[in-house]
């Protein structure tokens, strides 16, 4: 634990989340159950706040860097060369948690390995390619900025596959695959890597495209329905970003890693 206040102190990672106090599994993310403490204290004392810290883009922390860095290259390495085409860049974020702390019922654009390094806790994970747990409107939802588009349903809880999460142990998280969590008497760490693919990204500009159209009153077809389509929007929402840079050209952003960067 001195360690991971340590790493909050450092500047190397960035935009860190933690929410204080007891949350429910059907909890919006972003819910706080009692007042803000700050980042430090949250950490410092985990084992009685009730709490959970995510702390982002460590694998930029000039102590972690080398080895998280690394595993992002061996996943990427393991996974096979669709995979390394598909990669647009990768990120670390460890995520520690109060005893019998709950996260609630969520679900994230990015494709995830959650690894756990101290502690135990259960793992409830959905079909991503269930489109009655998530169906393209949600999704549109969330890429035009609701993290909460998904809604818990305690009577499709049978549906999920359960995992007994020990430290040691590792599992995949699809793109858009609902999922939650119950940490057990202890406290938890674990480690979230994650990669943006080029193919999620394709997704997201599509359905900001038809999020426009919907608001125009203009029918549109979901992604893969059909190429063409597809094609079409794509190159409009090409269109729309290149002229929005031209208007308002983006900030600089924070180093990333990326597969031809190792």
């Amino acid at each position: 634990m001195p360690s991971l206040v340590a790493l909050a102190q450092r500047p190397n990672h960035h935009e860190a989340y933690w929410s204080n106090g007891a949350v429910k599994v059907t909890d919006t993310w972003g819910a706080n159950g009692e007042a803000r403490l700050t980042l430090v204290d949250t950490i410092a004392n985990v084992a009685e706040n009730n709490s959970l810290v995510v702390l982002k883009h460590v694998e930029q922390d000039p102590v972690y860097a080398p080895l998280l860095q690394e595993f992002l290259a061996k996943v990427v390495e393991f996974s096979g060369e669709e995979m390394r085409q598909d990669v647009l860049l990768g990120e670390v974020l460890i995520l520690i948690s109060s005893p019998n702390r709950v996260t609630s019922y969520h679900m994230d654009a990015e494709c995830n390995f959650l690894l756990q390094v101290v502690g135990n806790k259960s793992l409830w994970v959905y079909d991503h390619t269930d489109r009655t747990l998530v169906s393209h409107e949600e999704r549109e939802a969330y890429y035009a900025g609701d993290m909460n588009s998904i809604a818990y349903e305690e009577s499709r809880l049978r549906e999920a596959t359960a995992y007994a999460f020990q430290a040691g142990n590792g599992v995949h998280i699809p793109v858009f695959a609902p999922h939650w969590v119950r940490n057990h008497d202890n406290i938890s760490v674990a480690v979230s890597v994650n990669y943006e693919l080029r193919s999620t990204l394709s997704e997201k500009r599509i359905h900001q495209v038809n999020r426009l159209m919907r608001k125009l009153g203009i029918a549109s077809a979901a992604p893969g329905e059909s190429p063409w389509r597809d094609r079409v929007k794509l190159a409009a929402a090409d269109s729309l970003m290149m002229a929005r840079n031209l208007i308002k050209p983006k900030p600089a952003t924070y180093p990333t890693w990326r597969p031809s960067s190792v």
